[in-house]
Protein backbone atom coordinates (compact mmCIF):
# COMPACT_ATOMS: atom_id res chain seq x y z
CA UNK A 1 0.00 0.00 0.00
CA UNK A 2 0.78 3.25 -0.97
CA UNK A 3 1.28 5.23 2.79
CA UNK A 4 0.68 8.58 1.75
CA UNK A 5 -2.45 7.78 0.13
CA UNK A 6 -2.81 5.64 2.65
CA UNK A 7 -2.49 8.75 5.10
CA UNK A 8 -4.59 11.01 2.90
CA UNK A 9 -7.31 8.87 2.98
CA UNK A 10 -7.35 8.25 7.00
CA UNK A 11 -7.06 12.42 7.04
CA UNK A 12 -10.19 12.48 4.71
CA UNK A 13 -12.15 9.79 5.12
CA UNK A 14 -12.59 9.28 9.36
CA UNK A 15 -13.51 13.25 9.56
CA UNK A 16 -15.93 12.40 6.72
CA UNK A 17 -17.82 9.67 8.26
CA UNK A 18 -17.65 11.46 12.03
CA UNK A 19 -19.22 14.68 10.86
CA UNK A 20 -21.88 12.30 9.39
CA UNK A 21 -22.14 10.44 12.06
CA UNK A 22 -22.01 12.71 14.80
CA UNK A 23 -24.73 15.17 13.58
CA UNK A 24 -27.18 12.56 13.17
CA UNK A 25 -26.71 11.33 16.90
CA UNK A 26 -27.00 14.60 18.20
CA UNK A 27 -30.45 15.15 16.44
CA UNK A 28 -31.50 11.60 17.79
CA UNK A 29 -30.77 13.09 20.55
CA UNK A 30 -31.85 16.19 20.43
CA UNK A 31 -35.13 14.85 19.15
CA UNK A 32 -35.47 12.24 22.11
CA UNK A 33 -34.96 14.79 25.01
CA UNK A 34 -38.10 17.21 22.88
CA UNK A 35 -40.15 14.09 24.06
CA UNK A 36 -43.11 14.54 22.36
CA UNK A 37 -41.92 16.21 19.47
CA UNK A 38 -44.46 19.16 18.85
CA UNK A 39 -41.75 21.60 18.24
CA UNK A 40 -39.72 21.60 15.31
CA UNK A 41 -36.26 21.85 15.16
CA UNK A 42 -35.03 25.48 14.64
CA UNK A 43 -34.43 26.41 11.08
CA UNK A 44 -30.28 26.63 11.56
CA UNK A 45 -30.45 23.40 13.15
CA UNK A 46 -31.57 21.85 9.91
CA UNK A 47 -29.35 23.77 7.08
CA UNK A 48 -26.74 23.23 9.64
CA UNK A 49 -27.30 19.39 9.71
CA UNK A 50 -27.88 19.18 5.98
CA UNK A 51 -24.96 21.55 5.05
CA UNK A 52 -22.27 19.10 7.58
CA UNK A 53 -23.78 15.69 5.70
CA UNK A 54 -23.15 16.88 2.61
CA UNK A 55 -19.59 17.76 3.19
CA UNK A 56 -19.38 14.63 5.92
CA UNK A 57 -20.50 12.75 2.31
CA UNK A 58 -17.65 14.64 0.34
CA UNK A 59 -14.76 14.05 2.96
CA UNK A 60 -15.74 10.42 2.81
CA UNK A 61 -15.63 9.89 -0.93
CA UNK A 62 -12.67 11.79 -1.08
CA UNK A 63 -11.15 9.27 1.36
CA UNK A 64 -12.05 6.54 -0.29
CA UNK A 65 -10.41 8.31 -3.81
CA UNK A 66 -6.98 7.98 -1.55
CA UNK A 67 -7.50 4.70 -0.44
CA UNK A 68 -8.64 3.41 -3.89
CA UNK A 69 -5.05 4.77 -5.33
CA UNK A 70 -3.25 3.44 -1.82
CA UNK A 71 -3.94 -0.18 -2.85
CA UNK A 72 -3.47 0.56 -6.79
CA UNK A 73 -6.49 1.34 -8.21
CA UNK A 74 -7.78 4.53 -10.17
CA UNK A 75 -9.30 7.21 -7.87
CA UNK A 76 -12.19 6.83 -9.62
CA UNK A 77 -13.21 3.40 -8.12
CA UNK A 78 -13.30 5.65 -4.95
CA UNK A 79 -16.42 6.67 -5.96
CA UNK A 80 -17.81 3.65 -4.78
CA UNK A 81 -17.85 5.78 -1.64
CA UNK A 82 -21.51 6.53 -2.29
CA UNK A 83 -22.52 3.19 -1.37
CA UNK A 84 -21.33 4.31 2.32
CA UNK A 85 -20.03 1.39 4.03
CA UNK A 86 -20.50 -1.29 1.17
CA UNK A 87 -18.16 0.99 -0.79
CA UNK A 88 -15.88 0.91 1.83
CA UNK A 89 -15.83 -3.35 2.37
CA UNK A 90 -15.33 -3.23 -1.75
CA UNK A 91 -12.15 -1.61 -1.20
CA UNK A 92 -11.23 -3.60 1.60
CA UNK A 93 -11.51 -6.73 -0.04
CA UNK A 94 -10.00 -5.54 -3.21
CA UNK A 95 -6.02 -7.28 -3.68
CA UNK A 96 -3.21 -4.72 -3.10
CA UNK A 97 -1.97 -4.24 -6.51
CA UNK A 98 1.51 -2.40 -5.01
CA UNK A 99 2.05 -5.03 -2.90
CA UNK A 100 6.06 -5.98 -3.21
CA UNK A 101 6.64 -2.66 -4.41
CA UNK A 102 8.24 0.14 -2.13
CA UNK A 103 6.05 3.55 -2.24
CA UNK A 104 7.22 4.22 1.37
CA UNK A 105 9.99 6.20 0.42
CA UNK A 106 8.39 8.75 -1.50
Amino acid sequence: MITKYNRKSLAFGIPGILLQMGWLALIIILGLKNGNHSKAFPEWVATLFGFSIFVGAILWIVGLCYYAMAKGYRATLGLLGIFSWIGLLILFVLPDKTKGQNYDAV
